[in-house]
């Protein structure tokens, strides 16, 4: 049946759970092929299914659109069921699981005794019926809720596709468990023959002596690509990427300290959008840190082998990250690297042997056994980088730890001291004493 669009009411919980966005298309359709499916409403002309639709006649200026008049037991759930296949964002999700764990909880209660009935066993099996309902895990519903609870913040990231759940979750029981750590005054330090960790910030070390160490490799929090905590003054926290640059720069001040003139710093660190335009962040810090007296060797171009799918259809997938090498003087230590080369019938090959001792890498066999590795790295090139130079490992650990390996190679000796300013998940400090070098890391959080 047709109804004047003038008589249709819309739900009023639906616009505080749906927002009616993106309806350009919907219009075009409806212009070109007409209302393929009636709206649904009650009774009482009330919407229950179709409130894009009805938008989008409005719009075009009909004056009656094709209705199909249902009664329902329960309503909310009827108006969440019907827009099931919906494209739905995360937070129009977790309006979805608050109405209908609301409804549901209350058509438990009212079906089964009250006594003895446990409150979590009532949400337990409200959460199934939604799980159902929503066609996603409980365990997502679960997550979902708890990011909200937490931090909604994350939740507008991931409907901007910034985070997933899965990755906006992390974040959260990251942040959890600072909270449990940081309600300890006492800064933790981990500390072994070789290994050492201090649990707080590395912009003051005054735990390591002028000139200590040989080689800093880290990648500090990229600006605004996640909540990296609640609290102000957290790296990557920043309003703007210029109050980031300058502090990430001023950071490293007492990284210049504790580096010895022979040491190098290899720092990674990516770009970010922010309306659109790509804010040159990596070069702008690196130009910052040349005017503290860092010398810039090399910008490294780091291939990544799996980078994050990227769902913008109007540039391409960022697939790449900068490495860049400084140094505090021209004295700094450094081991030529050799990379393949082409064979005859152009295939490549791995150069000489994995066991090589590096002592007889001399110039003598410069051009026989290889070339001076680029400043391109894609995980074969790094592998068989790695595989020249490694005299004790026949199978070097697995990308991208390898990134890690080839700086410790290059620029330290046995025993030599690593540090890691931004410890993260420790893989600098693992990998450095994987091949026999000490190690301190710092970092604010505990991964």
């Amino acid at each position: 049946m047709k109804l004047y669009i003038k008589d249709i009411k819309p739900h009023p919980i639906n616009s505080k759970i749906y927002t009616n966005t993106n309806i350009e298309d919907l219009e075009i359709s409806i212009e070109e092929n007409g209302l393929l499916e009636p709206i649904v409403v009650n009774k009482s002309n009330v919407i229950i299914s179709g409130h894009r639709r009805l938008q989008s006649c409005k719009n075009l200026g009909l004056k009656q659109i094709d209705v199909r008049v249902k009664d329902f037991d329960d309503e909310l759930i009827a108006l969440v069921e019907l827009n099931r296949y919906r494209s739905k964002t995360a937070t129009e999700l977790i309006n979805e699981i608050l109405i209908l764990e609301d409804e549901y909880s209350k058509k438990i209660k009212r079906g089964r005794p009250k006594k003895g009935v446990l409150q979590n066993t009532i949400k337990g099996k409200s959460r199934d019926l939604i799980s159902d309902e929503l066609n996603i895990s409980s365990s997502q519903i679960g997550k979902l809720l708890v990011i909200q609870k937490e931090d909604d913040s994350l939740i507008t990231l991931i409907d901007e596709g910034v985070l997933t759940i899965g990755q906006a979750y992390i974040q959260i029981s990251r942040m959890r468990k600072e909270r449990e750590i940081r309600s300890n005054k006492e800064i933790t330090i981990l500390s072994t023959n070789n290994h050492r960790f201090h649990h707080k910030s590395s912009s003051d070390m005054f735990e390591l002596e002028d000139s200590e160490v040989q080689l800093v490799f880290t990648s500090p929090p990229y600006w605004n690509k996640r909540k990296y905590s609640n609290e102000e003054g957290w790296l990557g926290n920043e309003n703007t990427p210029e109050e980031y640059i300058n502090n990430i720069i001023n950071h490293f001040n007492d990284t210049h300290r504790v580096l010895n003139d022979k040491g190098s710093f290899f720092l990674n660190i990516g770009d970010t959008f922010k309306d659109g335009n790509l804010q040159n962040i990596p070069h702008r810090v690196v130009i910052g840190l040349q005017e503290r007296g860092w010398l810039l060797r090399n910008t490294i171009i780091w291939s990544k082998n799996n980078p994050k799918p990227s769902s913008s259809k109007t540039n391409l997938t960022p697939s790449y990250e900068f490495i860049f090498h400084l140094t505090k003087s021209m004295k700094y230590y450094y081991e030529h690297t050799l990379t393949k080369l082409k064979t005859e019938n152009h295939k490549y090959s791995y150069v000489g042997d994995r066991n090589i001792d590096i002592r007889l890498k001399t110039n003598t066999f410069l051009k026989r056994d290889g070339k001076n590795m680029g400043d391109f790295w894609d995980d074969e090139i790094v592998k068989t980088s790695v595989g020249n130079q490694n005299t004790n490992i026949k199978h070097p650990a697995m990308f991208p730890d390898e990134i890690v390996i080839l700086p410790i190679l290059q620029t330290t000796k046995p025993n030599d001291l690593v540090l890691d300013t931004f410890h993260g998940s420790g893989t600098t400090g693992r990998v450095s004493n994987q091949y026999g070098r000490r190690y301190v890391g710092y970092d604010l959080k505990v991964y």
